[in-house]
């Protein structure tokens, strides 16, 4: 991964592995590249995790999220990512959120040197320019969540909507920024006929995985504590990676 200039044009390569699971079965799970920058990025955006605000729209258990919005274009040899300063809200249609869609809900964002540091940027541009989508021109929305769901015995905490489901967003991004003392938390990614392709929990920080939400169905079983703790949590850093003028199926 490159350096930030002051156009924000960040220099990266295609991960060819990455970029061609995407286009065979819309989904992959590759390894992060990590630099000095995107490992201070990962930890302090775990740290930031323990001071986002409540998800007060979501009563299965205690899940805590924030919201950031940032503006991509994809250039030869790179991409330019910006900040963008106002939050509008987050909303999802009735048909991907059964209990929360067509709500519009409104998260806190994170400080702009968190959210918006090199490191983050690093790795926008890093997952974008492995998107089947991204040529050169090709302008992008990324939502930027740091979702944080925590366990005491007793009270798991689920996904909105729980079980298999897709979230109407086109490609979806998420990283491991922390867990302790946790049991569950299990992804599963299957087709659109409902046939299992993956399914695995990550444990270290850092560790991702990349979908096309068209393509492939999703969850993620209940994060609930190990027999003895009274305390577990499970913080996720999610991007959404929209290109401008996509829209989801109604």
């Amino acid at each position: 991964m490159g350096t930030l200039d002051r156009d924000g044009f960040i220099p990266t390569q295609v991960n060819a592995r990455a970029r061609n699971e995407l286009v065979q079965r819309g989904f992959t799970r590759q390894p992060l590249r990590v630099d000095l920058d995107v490992g201070r990025a990962l930890q302090s955006l775990a740290h930031a995790a323990w001071s986002v605000p409540r998800d007060k729209y979501y009563e299965g258990g205690d899940r805590y999220r924030s919201l950031n919005r940032l503006r991509a274009e994809i250039a030869n040899g790179g991409v330019k990512v910006s900040p963008v300063e106002e939050s509008t809200p987050y909303v999802q249609l009735e048909k991907y959120n059964t209990t929360l869609g067509g709500k519009p809900r409104e998260y806190a964002p994170l400080p702009q040197e968190i959210a918006g540091s090199v490191g983050a940027r690093k790795l926008i541009a890093y997952h974008l320019l492995n998107l089947p989508l991204s040529t050169p021109g090709t302008k992008y929305l990324v939502n930027l969540h740091v979702i944080r769901f925590t366990a005491t015995p007793g009270r798991p905490c689920d996904t909105s909507p729980p079980g298999l489901h897709k979230d109407g967003e086109k490609y979806i991004v998420t990283h491991l920024l922390g867990r302790c003392g946790a049991l569950g938390g299990e992804v599963v990614i299957t087709d659109n006929d409902k046939r299992e392709i993956d399914r695995f929990t990550m444990h270290e920080m850092g560790e991702c995985y990349v979908f096309d939400d068209d393509r492939v169905w999703h969850m993620l079983t209940p994060v609930a504590v190990m027999d003895g703790n009274e305390f577990a949590y499970r913080d996720t850093l999610a991007f959404d990676m929209l290109p401008e003028g996509w829209e989801p199926e109604k």
